[in-house]
């Protein structure tokens, strides 16, 4: 039986393929461990318990900079203000982003649901993307006031993140995003 930080890598990554897939809510440690072909008693001996365990692939998939490294960079591409936030969010509502859109909401209803629970997480959330879009407004010339106006531009994609989550059509929501942009820079 493999138990070293091998063994507890490869369980970690079986998980985040399977979260992605199946989700976190009601997962019990029993169905994890068959979808991933282990057993409680590993997961445990790695782990701890299953609300580690979740909280370790969660964070692997989405701890990381990535996305929000590649939204700095198309926000301070060439082009017109709004066209850039645009293309912003098309790289963010891509349909093979849904999965992680899921997860982020399951994770964020968690840590909501009881106050104190997870204010990193929660703070994490409301300033990153914040930051990210206010930084890009600051170098843009005519935004009255950044910080306001990429608040107000992280709120509609959130909005439009759950619409895109209840199944409404990419194009609807495409053009809701298009008409709020031009509205607000």
């Amino acid at each position: 039986m493999a138990s070293g930080p091998t063994e507890r890598a490869r369980l970690l990554g079986l998980t985040c393929e399977f979260v992605l897939t199946r989700g976190v809510v009601g997962l019990s440690l029993s169905e994890l461990a068959r979808g991933i072909g282990s057993n409680n008693r590993m997961l445990l001996y790695h782990f701890g318990s299953l609300e580690e365990l979740l909280a370790a692939a969660v964070e692997e998939i989405l701890g990381g900079t990535a996305l929000l490294d590649r939204l700095a960079t198309i926000l301070d591409t060439p082009g017109a203000r709004a066209e850039r936030i645009s293309a912003a969010w098309r790289h963010i509502a891509d349909p093979a982003r849904r999965p992680h859109l899921r997860l982020f909401f399951a994770r964020f209803g968690m840590a909501a649901d009881v106050p104190g629970r997870d204010p990193e997480f929660l703070a994490q959330t409301r300033e990153r993307w914040t930051a990210v879009v206010a930084g890009a407004l600051r170098r843009a010339p005519a935004v009255a006031d950044p910080d306001e106006t990429a608040t107000a531009i992280v709120a509609l994609w959130r909005g439009l993140q759950m619409m895109l989550i209840c199944g409404e059509s990419a194009a609807v929501v495409d053009a809701a995003h298009d008409r709020a942009v031009a509205a607000l820079v």
